[in-house]
């Protein structure tokens, strides 16, 4: 009698030419935002590449999605001073070697990142595109432990590189402007792997809109200004609901506040009896573009993916009060120059909105400075992807 066959195992799938995986994290929403961006200008490019979207962090151990999304949430909205102790004592280290602080935090990202060390090894991409950095050292070394045809990108969305944005084995960064090449060149990166490209936005924050109709479809006023409040995933602006009445007495502006998913927020402000009608809290909506289209003025916290709408859209902006890190960083571009104001407090911020809507020539040479700084991204970024998968 013949022995039984030896069993084997599985073959994996072939490696689907122009497969294209973006993989983020949903630690704030511009990194999501970013991938999801750059995978619609890619539809257009590139119709016929498959393409994925993966938020790592939905694929992780509890433990470490507690840790660290809800760590950074924590830290982010009640202790911003020691979320920036933290950025600064870990961007500290220089050149391409690893740190010995640097190891332990790879070694757990590693572990926890094994659902999407599996996936990117079943489904065999020509490339990943990260739009976070957290699975970034991890498609790294996958490539480095000689993961076949492997290849990654890196799509940076501040106007400053954190040392958690480097990662061996990047074979091309994107980035906003050329302070993120100095911060790369730090690290040894080379020049000529990064593309200054902008920070990627929808396409559809530069397609042409009907202004009447959208103050129609919203049922906003045609003849007072609008000023749009954008408190961000954590709404780390302050008092959000007391400076929007406060802006709306000051000026006589419709103000509409993003309320997001923050259904207190929306509460108190549909509550107020004293806001006559000059306030109103919009929930989470894939509309936010044609708010923007409106407004006069955006009031707005500096991240890196919500200014870049703005920029798209050339709307001035007051800028609240900035969490240590990156949002600085993104604080002293748009100030210098020149499409935005800062308010670091609730007063001023005030103050700054009413000044503004009261000299409509600064108002108009704001935007157009934020105007100047748009960069087409999403398109520039797409065609890449596209040349690269069909090669």
């Amino acid at each position: 009698m013949s022995p039984p066959p030896a069993e084997t195992a599985p073959a994996r799938p072939a490696r689907t030419p122009e497969r294209v995986i973006f993989g983020s994290a949903s630690v704030g929403a511009g990194h999501n935002q970013a991938a999801l961006a750059v995978m619609a200008a890619l539809a257009e490019e590139a119709p016929a590449a498959p393409a994925e979207f993966l938020d790592a962090l939905a694929h992780v151990p509890a433990w470490f999605r507690l840790a660290y999304g809800g760590g950074y949430a924590l830290v982010v909205a009640r202790f911003p001073w020691a979320y920036g102790l933290g950025y600064w004592l870990t961007h500290r280290p220089a050149g391409a070697d690893r740190s010995l602080s640097e190891r332990p935090r790879l070694a757990v990202e590693w572990r926890a990142n094994r659902w999407f060390r599996r996936h990117v090894l079943d489904q065999r991409p020509a490339l990943v595109v990260a739009t976070h950095h957290l699975i970034m050292p991890v498609v790294g070394r996958m490539i480095g432990e000689g993961a076949e045809g492997l290849r990654m990108w890196a799509v940076i969305t501040d106007h400053e590189a954190h040392r958690y944005w480097y990662a061996e084995n990047v074979e091309r960064y994107f980035v906003s402007d050329d302070r993120v090449v100095d911060d790369l060149r730090r690290w040894r990166v080379p020049r000529e792997r990064i593309t200054v490209s902008g920070i990627p936005v929808h396409p559809k924050w530069t397609a042409p809109l009907d202004r009447e109709q959208i103050l129609r479809d919203w049922r906003l006023p045609a003849d007072r200004p609008i000023v749009v409040i954008s408190g961000g995933a954590y709404f780390t602006v302050g008092p959000v609901a007391r400076t929007a009445r406060r802006i709306a007495r000051a000026t006589g502006a419709a103000v509409v506040v993003l309320a997001g998913s923050n259904k207190k927020l929306a509460a108190e402000i549909a509550a107020d009896p004293a806001a006559d009608g000059g306030v109103r809290a919009v929930g989470f909506t894939d509309r936010v573009h044609e708010l923007t289209e409106v407004a006069s003025v955006m009031v707005t916290k500096a991240g890196g993916l919500t200014t870049s709408e703005c920029i798209a859209k050339g709307v001035p902006m007051v800028l609240t009060r900035s969490v240590p890190g990156q949002e600085a960083a993104n604080v002293e571009m748009l100030s210098r120059a020149g499409a935005a104001v800062v308010a670091p407090s609730p007063r001023r911020i005030v103050r700054a909105v009413a000044d503004l809507l009261a000299d409509p020539q600064r108002l108009e040479t704001l935007g157009r400075h934020a105007r100047a700084l748009y960069r087409p991204a999403c398109r520039t970024i797409a065609r890449a992807i596209a040349q690269a998968v069909r090669t």
